[in-house]
């Protein structure tokens, strides 16, 4: 690249870096919004919370990276429109290629860090993410309950405590709510251990008494002991549809079923997608005179908006086998182009100005 090829590079980089950091702290707000408000109710702390968000946030660069490439290089080129840089390199002599060219390298860079971060950081941020949600979920969680205070586990279980005494509770209340029966224990000590099977162990110590009301007119039972064990039920395993998020660039070909190939798709068209965006902004960026930036800026919106979603589209027809396995995916990347090609081609015919 010559001088004047890295001066528009970087013209055209600076507006791809504030769209994507303003798109980011946006998105980054509506997930600490959303986590902040679990957090109150399961008592999850301000690092879980920053944890948490951070990882759907960096899963969602594969979809943030080509869309802010797409309306940076418009706004860029807009701008040298705009200050006649556009004409003066014209005048100059500049041609198309150098215009393309700083396009290209910057698009080619967006596309190495897609695909890093679609085939190596997307599945161990998935893997990390559903541990984390999979703790959270957690029936019950010792550590979450607030001496003095009813705590809720989950849709079942409510337990309260009156202080604690280190990792274990003191003078205890533990209410269980099944379908057809209610179970309430009341001991001087819990305490929470994991088994071996993976499984957790509620341990009620002293003077243990044990309450179970029957919904359905059954007799009730009542026992006392000095000691009783309650097993939880292990968490349900993740999803198909979503472990396979999680899965390596090998088992995802391994697996080859419909959600498993859907899902490579997705990770192979991603990074492609950088380009492609990138030369559809190539394509939109002339601006009218008359109308100014803002038209453009409205129009590529809605086409950035509306590659997305006929994108998500077509994943979830590939993922119910609505549509074949291939092209599955690349159906959007085939129409577009030749159509691509075709409005450059009738744009650039012909001597004129680098757009």
């Amino acid at each position: 690249m010559n001088r004047l090829e890295r001066y528009i590079a970087l013209q055209l980089l600076r507006p791809v870096v504030g769209v994507f950091f303003v798109v980011l702290v946006i998105v980054l707000a509506f997930y600490f919004s959303r986590y902040l408000a679990d957090a109150v109710i399961e008592r999850l702390s301000i690092q879980a919370v920053a944890q948490l968000a951070t990882l759907k946030v960096t899963l969602f660069f594969d979809v943030l990276i080509p869309g802010s490439m797409f309306l940076g290089i418009i706004v860029g080129l807009g701008r040298l429109q705009n200050c006649y840089e556009i004409t003066a390199m014209a005048a100059a002599g500049v041609g198309r290629r150098s215009v393309i060219r700083a396009v290209l390298v910057i698009a080619l860079a967006g596309l190495v860090l897609v695909g890093l971060l679609t085939h190596l950081f997307r599945p161990w941020a998935y893997e990390h993410l559903y541990r984390m949600e999979g703790e959270m979920a957690a029936q019950i969680d010792l550590d979450r309950v607030e001496p003095g205070r009813f705590e809720i586990g989950d849709e079942e279980w409510m337990i309260f405590a009156e202080r604690r005494d280190g990792e274990a509770l003191v003078n205890v209340l533990v209410h269980q709510r099944l379908p057809t029966y209610r179970n309430l224990l009341r001991a001087e000590r819990l305490e929470q251990r994991s088994r071996e099977d993976g499984t957790i162990a509620l341990d009620f110590l002293g003077d243990v008494r044990f309450y179970r009301l029957e919904q359905g007119g059954d007799a009730d039972l009542v026992n006392r002991s000095e000691s009783l064990t309650v097993v939880l039920d292990p968490p349900p395993p993740v999803e198909r549809n979503r472990i396979r998020r999680a899965l390596p660039f090998g088992r995802l070909i391994n697996a080859a079923g419909a959600l498993e190939w859907g899902e490579l798709q997705w990770r192979t068209l991603m990074p492609l997608s950088v380009v492609l965006l990138a030369f559809t902004a190539l394509a939109l960026a002339r601006i009218n005179p008359r109308k100014g930036q803002a038209s453009k800026l409205v129009a590529a919106s809605v086409v950035v908006a509306l590659y997305f979603s006929v994108l998500g589209t077509l994943a979830d027809r590939v993922d119910s086998e609505a549509i074949a396995l291939w092209p599955g995916l690349f159906w959007l990347p085939l129409v577009m182009t030749p159509l691509l090609a075709l409005k450059l081609w009738y744009q650039w015919r012909g001597p004129g100005a680098p757009l």
